[in-house]
């Protein structure tokens, strides 16, 4: 593989970066790859027991102290020649700047496959970039966004599917997805992709063979390369599918609590975020602008919008509410449409009825530890399954949840399910390998010659090795890397 790819992320340099997050801390952590670091380490790194880094057992932890040799007590430059003073690990041997632990993981076993050192010191910002200042100074250069992920890639202990599992394992908001991205990043749908792409490529030789020594006679059975093909076909829809659902278990979906004045909204609201988030007050129209909150229902977030049920806006404030609430209901992906159970139906709720109808609207009647005044006869305008329930009191809300979780992910999750999260440009070579193999079919099922299956099954291979890594292609290197943070 061409280690060069991405021109700012040359694989020769050795690389820095402070890994935890920039603020200060009890603890904080700079990691080191390349032929250097350890050269590097040794430069800058006192062990407490007198011994030579560069010949420590990799997977070992050391306690000492850094200290910059730059400069003596006295601010004057160290001279060359006091080299082997330095070794003796004396303080005139430089300024102590922290205690620290240097963990050594010589290549090739560690995430990059190179040789990594990682010191954990202090966490204060001061002490943490003046140790990776040291560590620069002695020819390391600062590391782009996910340049040790991209190392651990063109290295070969990853390929870009797993590459994408460590940015979704890093990312997620729910154990669900946490889940789901760990199952990515150790491999499982990669494997199964290789067989997929071993399956192909062996139908493919035989094509190949046939189409160029027929006078070897090999045997192709059409119908046996057809039901190998549509396979393979089934199992990539499946990950196209998958792709999207994962998309709502990664990112979330908006939900919109809307309904008319004094319905309830704000207290099912805090019932589901579980806190008084919004004011609640037994005088109508309490919420004048639109409350964002996220919750977690069943392992796919969700960013709740309470919005104020003021249908005639009287002043400027209101006007500007209702129309940030009509906003937020264009853009909500499932919209729960409170009913009074203490009120009869008014007009403003057919008006909200005539908004969200078209949406994916859940029909609420909230209110029932109270008299009953909705006229039932009425509700069959509401063409929804009714979820009836007490947010003052808590009554039915586990229904609700269920119900919100399967309008938007109808099947459930399961440690079977095969979600795959991808970058975009990976979804569009799916698609792409997709449509090659319904290519493959079509030529194979219509009679075509077998000049057309060959290059089709061709394409579909190129392909499937875009999405893995194994054909390396910079747009889709810079797609995946991009989104890392530095240090990672």
């Amino acid at each position: 593989m061409n280690k060069d790819l991405l021109k700012d992320y040359s694989s020769n340099d050795t690389i820095a970066a402070i890994a935890t997050f920039p603020a200060s801390s009890a603890l904080g952590v700079i990691k080191i790859s390349g032929k250097k670091a350890v050269h590097i380490m040794d430069r800058i790194f006192m062990p407490k027991k007198n011994k030579e880094i560069k010949k420590v057992k990799s997977y070992t932890l050391h306690y000492g102290w850094i200290i910059d040799r730059t400069r003596n007590s006295k601010g004057k430059a160290q001279s060359k020649n006091k080299k082997k003073q330095i070794g003796s690990y004396g303080e005139k041997a430089g300024n102590i700047v922290d205690e620290v632990l240097v963990s050594m993981m010589k290549a090739p076993y560690s995430y990059t496959k190179e040789d990594v050192v990682e010191v954990s010191s202090h966490g204060g910002m001061l002490v943490i970039n003046k140790i990776l200042g040291l560590i620069l100074r002695q020819g390391a250069r600062l590391a782009n966004p996910g340049e040790f992920t991209y190392r651990a890639f063109i290295n070969g202990r990853i390929d870009l599917i797993q590459a994408q599992g460590i940015l979704e394992v890093m990312e997620a908001k729910t154990e669900e997805a946490l889940l789901l991205a760990s199952r990515q990043l150790k491999g499982e749908f990669s494997e199964n992709l290789v067989k997929v792409n071993n399956k192909l490529k062996d139908i493919f030789i035989k094509v190949e063979a046939d189409l160029q020594f027929p006078e070897n006679g090999i045997e192709i059975s059409p119908a046996k390369i057809t039901r190998e093909v549509r396979k393979a076909k089934k199992y990539i829809d499946d990950l196209i599918k998958t792709s999207a659902e994962a998309d709502v278990i990664r990112e979330g979906i908006n939900c919109v609590i809307c309904g008319k004045a004094n319905t309830g909204k704000s207290t099912l609201f805090n019932r589901l975020l579980k806190k008084e988030r919004a004011i609640v007050a037994e005088t109508a129209g309490t919420t004048r602008d639109v409350i964002e909150e996220n919750i977690n229902i069943k392992g796919i977030p969700l960013r709740m919008y309470d919005t104020a049920g003021i249908l005639e806006p009287r002043d400027f404030v209101e006007k500007k509410a209702l129309e940030k609430s009509y906003q937020k209901i264009k853009e909500a992906d499932i919209i729960l449409l409170l009913l009074s159970y203490s009120q009869p139906l008014e007009k403003d709720d057919i008006f909200l009825w005539e908004k969200v109808k078209k949406k994916n609207t859940l029909v609420v009647i909230n209110k029932i530890d109270l008299e009953k005044k909705i006229e039932f006869r009425k509700m069959n305008l509401f063409k929804r399954p009714k979820i009836k329930l007490s947010a003052l009191k808590g009554i039915g809300l586990n229904e609700l949840e269920e119900k919100m979780f399967k309008s938007v992910y109808r099947k459930g999750i399961n440690k079977k399910d095969r979600f795959l999260f991808l970058a975009r440009k990976q979804k569009d070579i799916l698609g792409q390998v997709s449509t090659c193999l319904f290519d493959s079919l079509h030529y194979l099922t219509e009679g075509y010659s077998i000049d057309f299956l060959s290059f089709s099954l061709k394409e579909a291979l190129d392909k499937l090795g875009k999405l893995t890594g194994k054909v390396t292609n910079e747009s889709i290197l810079k797609d995946i890397f991009s989104n890392f943070c530095i240090g990672k």
